[in-house]
């Protein structure tokens, strides 16, 4: 199942999610396209994870995707489907990246043809 844009999930929902919910959460990553690239996106039981300011949260690859699961203490995720963004203007969207030694950042690279991730 694809998330839905119609109700967003916050950051603090994915890190609550195994402690205030009495069920188990299905928290899956999705491949994203975006600009003609695959990035990474998270949703908590088929809602898109987003900021405070409402933006959907990108991650520039699995493994910051991994990485910001990880941080929440989260250790049962799933694959998702790929989903297509690229031609939604109307979403905001925050892009973040894992650096070694500086952990998430904002992602200030645009994707490209050529810096093409990976699934």
């Amino acid at each position: 199942m694809i998330a839905s844009t119609d109700r967003m999930a916050g950051w603090l929902e994915v890190v609550a999610a195994p402690i205030w919910s009495g069920v188990p959460s299905t928290i899956r990553i999705h491949p994203v396209c975006m600009h003609h690239c695959t990035c990474h996106a998270i949703s908590l039981n088929g809602r898109w994870v987003c900021s405070s300011d409402g933006s959907l949260t990108i991650f520039h690859s699995r493994q910051s995707a991994e990485h910001f699961l990880e941080l929440a203490h989260i250790d049962h995720y799933e694959s998702g489907e790929e989903a297509e963004l690229g031609n939604d203007v109307a979403l905001k969207t925050q892009c973040v990246s894992f650096r070694p030694r500086k952990g998430l950042v904002s992602c200030r690279m645009r994707c490209n043809g050529e810096a093409a991730l990976a699934s």
